[in-house]
C-alpha cells in the first residue's frame, strides 16, 4: 500500500513517496519521469534524505479529491469528466513508454486544479504494490449523486465489472459505458471551464464524445510502444509490457486485489440505506452525521416554595451551549460555528465560510466537529494556517481549545 505525506517547501506544496530501496535514476521511468512536462503527471523529483530516497510532487494550488467532494455528491458531468480524464492520462503513459498500472487511483492522491478543473496524477516509477483502484471504486459509489438512478446504475456496473476483469476492463470498455450517460445542453454551458492554450483546446470539464468511445486499435498502439520502450532497457530491467493484462508489473496480484474486495451489492445496499436516511435530514450530502452527547432536562427546585400549596416549582434551564464562535481582532464575532465541518476560503460555490482575502485560497482550511472536539486543517493551503503562531503542514489536523489563535495568511481569528 502505498504510504505518502505532505511536507511544505518555501514556495510550493508537496506529497511525497518514500522508497523503499534506493531508486537506479539511470532507469529509463527515473529518466522521463524527472524530464517532466507529460500532461496530466504532476512535477516530480527524487530527495535524498538521512540515506532515504523519496518522490517528491508538487501539488500546490490543487485539492485532493477525498477532500474536495466531501460534502457534494459527483454528478454525471463530473463521472464523465473523470473518465475522459482517465483514458487521456492512460494514452499519454504509454505514448511515453510508461507503464499504465503505475499510475495511483486512491482519491486522496489524485488532485484538481481548482482554476481549470484538470486533474493531476501521481506516477510512481516500477510500482509494486496496490495502484489503489479499490478506493476509487470505493469513493465513486460512496459520492455518487443517489438522486441520479441512472447514473447510480451506471457507477455500479463499474464497479461490478471492475471487480471481475480488472485493468482489461478499464482499459477500453469503461469508456463507451459512460459514454452511454446522456448530458443535458444546459449542463454543459454551465459547467465548460476557460480553455487552456498548452493543452490544444481541449476542455476537461467538457463533454466529449470521441474522448469516451473506444478509439484506434490500441494492440497495435501497445505493441510498437513496448518494441521501442524495450529497446531503451538496461540488461537488469524487466521486460515492458503495456497491454493490460499482460504486465509483468501489474501481475496476477493487482488483478487479484479487485477481485479480493467484498460483495459489491451489500456496499450497495447499505449506502442507499444510508443515504435515504441523510438525505431526509440534510438537503446536502452523504456524509454521515456524527454522534452527538444528549444532556439530560435538568431539574430546578425552588427550596422556599418547597411549603407552598402548590408543590415544587420546576423551571427548564436552557442546555449548556455547544456552538463555538471565531471573534475577529477587534472583539466582533467573523462567524459563529454551527456546521460540523465548515470549509474556509474565497471560492464561493466550494466553500462555508467566504474570505474574500488575497492571501487566502480558494479552498484555504477546515474547522470540523469529531464527538466534543474541533479540529483545525489545512486544505493546501498557498499562503499557510497557523495554530498559535505554528504553521500547519497540508492537510495537517490539530485540536483546537478555547483561546487558541487561528491565522488563515494574513487573516487572524480567535477560537472561543
Amino acid at each position: 500500500m502505498i504510504v505518502s505525506e505532505y511536507v511544505r517547501g518555501l514556495k510550493n506544496n508537496y506529497v511525497r513517496i518514500r522508497e523503499l530501496t534506493l531508486p537506479d535514476e539511470r532507469k529509463y521511468q527515473y529518466c522521463i519521469m524527472k524530464r517532466g512536462g507529460i500532461t496530466g503527471l504532476l512535477p516530480f523529483e527524487i530527495r535524498y534524505i538521512d540515506s532515504d530516497a523519496y518522490m517528491y510532487y508538487d501539488i500546490t494550488s490543487r485539492q485532493n479529491l477525498s477532500s474536495l467532494y466531501s460534502k457534494k455528491p459527483l454528478d454525471r458531468m463530473w463521472i464523465s469528466s473523470f473518465f475522459s480524464s482517465m483514458k487521456k492520462i492512460r494514452n499519454e503513459t504509454v505514448r511515453f513508454l510508461l507503464d499504465p498500472a503505475n499510475l495511483i487511483w486512491n482519491p486522496s492522491n489524485i488532485y484538481q486544479d481548482l482554476k481549470t478543473g484538470k486533474f493531476g496524477y501521481l506516477y510512481v516509477p516500477y510500482l509494486n504494490e496496490d495502484n489503489g483502484m479499490n478506493e476509487m471504486m470505493d469513493f465513486l459509489i460512496s459520492h455518487v449523486d443517489y438522486s441520479d438512478d441512472e447514473l447510480v446504475r451506471c457507477v455500479y456496473s463499474i464497479a461490478e465489472q471492475y471487480k471481475s476483469g480488472g485493468d482489461v476492463y478499464l482499459s477500453d470498455k469503461v469508456y463507451s459505458d459512460v459514454a452511454s450517460l446522456k448530458i443535458s445542453e444546459e449542463v454543459k454551458e454551465d459547467r465548460v471551464i476557460s480553455q487552456d492554450p498548452d493543452d490544444r483546446g481541449s476542455v476537461e470539464t467538457q463533454d466529449r464524445s470521441d474522448d469516451l468511445s473506444p478509439g484506434r486499435d490500441m494492440d497495435v498502439v501497445y505493441a510498437q510502444a513496448e518494441k521501442i520502450g524495450n529497446a531503451f532497457k538496461m540488461p537488469d530491467e524487466r521486460p515492458l509490457r503495456l497491454k493490460p493484462g499482460s504486465s509483468i508489473n501489474a501481475g496476477s496480484d493487482r488483478e487479484g486485489s479487485a477481485k479480493k474486495s467484498g460483495g459489491i451489492m451489500d456496499m450497495i445496499r447499505s449506502i442507499r440505506v444510508r443515504d435515504k436516511k441523510i438525505r431526509q435530514d440534510y438537503d446536502f450530502g452523504y456524509g454521515i452525521e456524527p454522534e452527538a452527547a444528549v444532556a439530560e432536562e435538568p431539574g430546578y427546585s425552588d427550596q422556599e416554595s418547597d411549603s407552598d400549596s402548590e408543590g415544587t416549582i420546576y423551571v427548564e434551564l436552557p442546555l449548556e451551549e455547544n456552538t463555538r464562535r471565531l471573534i475577529s481582532e477587534t472583539g466582533q464575532v467573523f462567524h459563529v460555528i454551527n456546521e460540523d465541518s465548515l470549509v474556509i476560503g474565497k471560492k464561493e460555490e466550494e466553500v462555508d465560510l467566504y474570505v474574500g482575502d488575497e492571501g487566502i485560497s480558494r479552498m484555504h482550511a477546515r474547522i470540523f466537529r469529531n464527538g466534543d472536539d474541533y479540529f483545525l486543517e489545512d486544505l493546501n493551503s498557498t499562503n499557510g494556517t497557523f495554530k498559535n503562531g505554528l504553521r500547519l503542514k497540508p492537510y495537517e489536523q490539530r485540536k483546537l481549545e478555547k483561546g487558541d489563535e487561528i491565522k488563515f495568511a494574513a487573516r487572524k481569528l480567535i477560537f472561543t
